[in-house]
């Protein structure tokens, strides 16, 4: 059974990986089992042919035999075909490796590393996000750490991706961090060993004083091998504890989601909005059609009053679960920065070495029939976060045992204006 999923790649979306990076960003159907495929060139296409003809004079003819790397020639080719799409952060080429590592960040199966989620890098300090639970850096590394070295590697300047393989590595390795710390003089060393980790898919913290809960999604992901192992059913178990303790509203935490599977942004998406006549989650285009996709009943917070965080990593599912709800709900709020903006679904097209061509067969429209490619979705209350603020996160406000006060002091104005929202 194919199964429709919707992430993407881009600048600063979260996949698992060694570390938590910023990497993709994902709309689209991602099957289980795909049968691999070797198109013959068409005779009439002679831009194809000349692909195939450039190709085989290089192998066959170039002096120097030591320079061709026929894999990278591939690579390359394919990437810098696809780079013409301009569907910029979603369509795209993954290698075997990154196949791998995407496929065990969505169906949330552990991933050896350190377990930290990153921010900045290039001309901005590279900054950790958050700590994950259970990870070789939980109880030793802290939201807000400046990462200065690795491995007595000076790293200003470089970008996530360039810091990434020097962080990286085998269970049971060792690297070591240097850290400069808020409120620290001096900066902190700390050797760490990498271990398996898992990125919870939904977290929450009970806002103390405000009666609020605060539900984050870090992706849309399901183990295709257990149904209960997926952003919705683990949102279905916080809204439930939730409903247990009266809250009286819920933040919706969606900034730094850049996608998952689609089919949980439809059900995500039900949890908050009713069923009924003219009531869609997304308008599905294809070169021919389109088609409206509605609202599954069942929803557990239809009527509990929501505010939805989001900011320019927010993408893809969860644009289109931002959208949805909104549309359906208009006294939703949302909050902060305008969001990625994708509008493709992907099929991944697997070719013959394990590498796969994630391809935008087809679009999404929001329910209101708005491509939000060009603006991603705009917040009602636009609030931007400072370049030295911390998001506080459930999992930031757990680790550092955050009272309500603190919560709301306004250090995440975003989240300080979604509990002023509520509260009003």
């Amino acid at each position: 059974m194919n199964q429709q999923r919707n992430t993407g790649s881009g600048f600063g979306q979260v996949i698992v990986t060694a570390v938590l990076v910023a990497l993709a960003f994902l709309v689209g159907w991602f099957g289980n089992a795909y049968t691999n495929q070797i198109n013959a060139v068409p005779a009439n296409d002679k831009y194809a042919a000349d692909i195939i003809q450039s190709y085989r004079a290089i192998v066959d003819q170039y002096v120097d035999t030591t320079a061709i790397n026929r894999k990278q020639m591939a690579y390359d080719a394919i990437t810098a075909m696809v780079n013409t799409l301009g569907d910029t952060g979603h369509s795209r080429f993954e290698t075997p490796e990154e196949v791998r590592q995407e496929n065990n960040s969505l169906r949330n199966a552990p991933t050896v590393g350190l377990g930290i989620l990153l921010s900045g890098g290039g001309n901005q300090p590279l900054r950790i996000d958050e700590v994950f639970p259970d990870s070789a850096a939980a109880g030793v590394l802290k939201p807000g750490d400046i990462i200065t070295a690795v491995n007595g590697k000076d790293i200003k300047g470089m970008t996530i991706e360039q810091v990434r393989p020097l962080i990286v590595g085998a269970q049971g390795t060792q690297v070591t961090l240097t850290i400069q710390r808020r409120g620290v003089a001096k900066p902190l060393m700390f050797t760490l060993t990498r271990k398996p980790f898992t990125v919870p898919l939904v977290s929450t913290y009970i806002i103390p004083g405000a009666n609020l809960a605060d539900i984050q999604l870090t992706q849309f992901g399901e183990d295709p091998n257990n149904a209960g192992d997926s952003t919705d059913a683990e949102l279905r178990t916080a809204l439930q504890q939730a409903q247990s303790q009266h809250v009286k509203g819920i933040i919706l935490d969606l900034r730094d989601n850049g996608g998952g599977y689609l089919d949980q942004a439809i059900k995500v998406s039900s949890e908050f909005v009713a069923p009924g006549a003219g009531h869609t989650v997304y308008i599905e285009v294809t070169r021919t059609s389109r088609t409206p996709q509605p609202v599954q009943a069942g929803g557990l917070a239809t009527s509990l009053p929501l505010v939805i965080l989001v900011n320019g990593d927010t993408a893809s599912a969860s644009e289109i679960t931002t959208a949805a709800i909104t549309y359906n709900r208009p006294n939703v709020h949302v909050v902060g920065t305008h969001t990625f903006g994708t509008d493709t679904i992907l099929e991944p097209i697997p070719l013959s070495d394990g590498s796969v061509l994630l391809l935008g067969t087809m679009g999404w429209l929001t329910p209101s029939g708005q491509n939000v490619r060009a603006t991603g979705i705009i917040p009602d209350q636009v609030v931007a976060l400072p370049d030295n603020a911390v998001e506080i996160t459930p999992l930031v406000a757990q680790e550092e045992h955050l009272t309500g006060a603190q919560v709301a002091s306004g250090e995440d104005p975003q989240l300080s204006q979604a509990i002023k929202d509520l509260a009003g």
